[in-house]
């Protein structure tokens, strides 16, 4: 089914009133997401917070997906409404970083592409090095 016929307007009001519990044909809704990234996360989470205190240190566990997963994940662990997930930004490669202690969840980076800088910079450059100036003055 192309992109056209799946987004009729009547589906895009749907999922505009129902976000995070729409659910597209032979699709999955947000919460569908959601639950079952948490069914896989939270036995790792666990083993990794027992790991934590048995060695008398932190446990980073790093997760790697979409923008449409982690912004579900992102949504429950900070407690934000479902209805405005799809407003956590995250651009392509960002890195979100929560912290889970006995103090509770906070957000440490959300969307950070930081990483990125220095690879901008490099290209910039290198086009700028490998530029004909010669083709500009002829």
């Amino acid at each position: 089914m192309s992109r056209g016929l799946a987004f009729t307007p009547e589906v895009i009001q749907q999922w505009n009133e129902l976000h995070f519990e729409y659910c597209p044909p032979n699709g999955e809704s947000k919460r569908m997401v959601q639950k079952r990234a948490l069914a896989y996360l939270e036995p790792i989470i666990e083993q990794a917070k027992n790991q934590s205190l048995r060695e008398n240190r932190e446990i980073s566990i790093s997760i790697f997906t979409h923008e449409n997963l982690i912004q579900s994940i992102l949504q429950y662990y900070l407690q934000s409404n479902p209805k405005y997930a799809w407003l956590i930004q995250q651009n392509n490669t960002a890195i979100n970083e929560i912290l889970l202690n006995e103090h509770g969840i906070s957000a440490v980076k959300i969307n950070d592409d930081n990483h990125l800088r220095f690879l901008i910079s490099e290209m910039q450059n290198e086009s700028l090095d490998n530029y004909d100036y010669e083709q500009i003055n002829s």
